[in-house]
């Protein structure tokens, strides 16, 4: 009993998003009853596994007390190579595939090494790669969108079982994996200890550069598989088709319970941001709300999580001092 007590009140955050997110289905489907359906429930979950990659693969960088802003065109990148490889070059599948993972992890290596082996702000360096990812499809492709998704990858992203798409339960399949890495391998214990010091963790053995860097190549994985389920769905890819979601990754990491300095947070937190704001994008749909509305919705959750952030930074501060 007092194992389950502690584990709720370390974890109260992220149980409590969770329940918002069922309250806001159960809200929304008074005035509108199909949004609660199982066929609507079904597209959520669907969109879920979508953000969901991105968000999770975005919290190892902030984990480190950094921030990875390549995020549109690597997911851009890896659906748009794929199809335009497969579709003008003639490449099988499991060619495109290993090419679309060669590219990912070289660009997200190049974003790691430079921000830990030469110093530059991860902003920075993150955004250079955004544009330079950017600037190479345009070159390769002409500015074509690529042409249409494989049938093996189309049946993939939209399969279900019952109501429950596949792409949701290979989603639950990476948070697992995901949650491990960071509770249970050295790896894990070794980019916390990067996030809360860098200088403490470097003193105490850590390859500081390395752990930083590896964040980098995950981020850039995920991103590529949530741009590949998105292809899937929506059937063939189109350039700036990740354009929307640089700082709905952010807004969800830190609906998650994400330190924006680093430290602290976990995968299954940054899960539950991806479903608040899943949800709450499809309300916006509903209740059609611009775009403007929805890019200030998240500067505006974003804002109050660093505020927020920085005001518990302050008092464990003075609870130290105290101490």
């Amino acid at each position: 009993m007092k194992k389950w007590k502690a584990v709720l009140k370390n974890h109260s955050d992220v149980l409590g998003n969770y329940l918002i997110a069922v309250l806001l289905v159960a809200g929304i489907s008074i005035f509108y009853r199909g949004f609660g359906s199982l066929s609507h429930i079904s597209v959520l979950l669907s969109d879920l596994a979508i953000l969901g990659f991105l968000v999770i693969g975005q919290t190892f960088p902030v984990l480190t007390g950094g921030i990875d802003m390549s995020v549109p065109y690597m997911m851009n990148a890896a659906a748009v190579v794929l199809n335009y490889g497969i579709n003008t070059k003639n490449w099988n599948l499991p060619t495109a595939f290993l090419i679309v993972a060669a590219m990912t992890l070289l660009a997200g290596a190049i974003s790691g090494f430079g921000i830990a082996y030469l110093k530059v702000h991860p902003m920075i360096m993150t955004y250079g790669m955004n544009s330079i990812m950017m600037g190479a499809l345009l070159s390769w492709t002409k500015g074509t969108a690529g042409g249409f998704t494989p049938r093996g990858l189309t049946v993939f992203s939209k399969a279900k079982l019952g109501f429950l798409p596949v792409v949701t339960l290979f989603f639950a399949a990476g948070v697992l994996i995901l949650m491990l890495v960071l509770k249970r391998s050295a790896y894990g214990k070794r980019l916390y200890a990067v996030g809360n010091c860098k200088r403490a963790a470097y003193f105490s053995g850590v390859n500081v550069k390395a752990v930083t860097m590896i964040a980098y190549m995950i981020s850039a994985v995920c991103a590529a598989i949530g741009g590949l389920i998105m292809s899937g769905r929506v059937g063939q890819s189109y350039l700036g088709m990740g354009d929307s979601y640089m700082f709905i990754t952010l807004a969800a990491v830190a609906i998650g319970g994400i330190s924006m300095n680093g430290g602290r947070g976990h995968v299954v937190g940054s899960a539950s941001g991806a479903l608040l704001i899943t949800i709450v994008l499809s309300m916006l749909t509903v209740l059609k709300a611009s775009l403007g509305v929805q890019q200030l919705l998240y500067g505006v959750v974003l804002l109050c999580a660093i505020v927020l952030e920085a005001n518990k930074m302050h008092f464990r501060g003075r609870r130290k001092q105290k101490s």
